[in-house]
């Protein structure tokens, strides 16, 4: 999950949500009688599926072993112990089975899809979008490859693409939650707030547990200038999760625009207990003890958020205000330049506004 913030109050944009479509072993069997010259691989490839199935992997890797030694292009067995392999998180192993079952059977589109997964998970996103490219040829209703190839993209910035790779996942499977919920990111990050609400909503209808897509959509719905909207939905989420310190602070972001200041302390002041090295949660607490001309506490939280985060130019910004009001002229100018310097034009403003000098 990817977070971004906003001027004093944080807004968190989606992360993207890759669901439960990692590789699976192919399960079917095939009797020993079937195939007389392989009789002893089928018994050893048999044995390595029923092994996989109950999650004894490296158990299962010397079944496939055997199943190999004894029929040297048996796909099927080269694939299972790719997906095994993927299983024990030993990527660079199932990349190189992928290969073979690939060079055996150049038309098995799952066996593309995996060897995506686990260059994916090898950091090798230019050769995972590749495979799930081929996947998606090879089989144009396999909504996954399409799924996981628009993740990719989506990570690239690439939000056009990756909302048409997301339209061809819901098309293969108009059931597919995440497909929905990553969509709505894409046309969020894209300004189609509209959209993007309707797709957080399906998502949501589709999987009410996705409780991303309802901390989502209380984000757009916010952008979107739908305060009380987003606001039902931070607390909706908190009602079902109550541990997540950002959804506590963006909430208390919601509260702050809509005027209630006291609520957005009280929440900020609950995400610094989940979490007191975050910044952000004193930083905007300080933003709503100025608006309660609180201007001690103000300082003092800004201060703190200073100390987790020396760069934290609003943090600066929001202390000179303090300072300016508790009459120490000379701590605003210095914060309000130490904010300017670190790229914050507002500090410029109000140093300039308020005389200090060097403006």
């Amino acid at each position: 999950m990817k977070t971004f913030l906003s001027h004093k109050v944080q807004l968190f944009l989606p992360a993207l949500l890759l669901g439960g479509f990692a590789s699976q072993a192919q399960v079917d069997t095939v009797r020993a009688s079937t195939l007389p010259p392989a009789q002893q691989a089928e018994k050893y490839y048999n044995s390595g599926v029923a092994k996989y199935n109950g999650k004894s992997y490296q158990a299962a890797i010397q079944d496939f072993n055997k199943a190999l030694a004894a029929k040297p292009d048996f796909m099927k067995a080269y694939y299972n112990r790719a997906t095994t392999h993927y299983e024990l998180k030993a990527y660079s192993p199932a990349v190189q089975d992928y290969d073979q079952a690939i060079k055996l059977e150049p038309a098995s589109y799952t066996s593309y899809f995996g060897r995506g997964q686990a260059q994916e998970a090898l950091g090798k996103a230019t050769e995972a979008e590749q495979d799930y490219t081929k996947a998606a040829e090879l089989k144009g209703d396999y909504a996954p490859a399409w799924y996981y190839r628009g993740a990719l993209r989506f990570e690239k910035a690439d939000y056009k693409a990756a909302q048409a790779d997301f339209d061809q996942a819901i098309k293969a499977d108009a059931n597919y939650a995440y497909a929905y919920h990553d969509r709505a990111s894409a046309e969020r990050q894209l300004g189609n707030f509209t959209a993007a609400i309707q797709d957080y909503t399906k998502a949501l209808n589709l999987q009410p547990e996705l409780l991303p897509a309802l901390l989502n959509r209380a984000a757009t719905r916010r952008r979107a200038g739908d305060l009380k909207g987003a606001l039902g939905d931070y607390n909706n989420y908190i009602s079902k999760k109550a541990d997540n310190a950002t959804a506590y602070t963006n909430r208390a972001g919601t509260r702050y625009e809509l005027g209630d200041y006291q609520g957005a302390v009280a929440d900020c002041t609950k995400a610094i207990e989940l979490n007191a090295s975050y910044a952000f949660a004193f930083n905007n607490r300080s933003a709503a003890y100025l608006k309660l001309k609180e201007y001690q506490k103000a300082a003092d939280d800004a201060t703190k958020a200073i100390t987790l985060n020396a760069q934290y130019a609003e943090a600066y910004l929001n202390r000179g205000h303090a300072r300016e009001m508790l009459r120490d002229a000379d701590g605003a100018c210095q914060d309000w330049h130490k904010a300017a310097d670190l790229g914050l034009e507002a500090g410029s403003t109000y140093a300039a506004n308020s005389g200090c000098a060097g403006e």
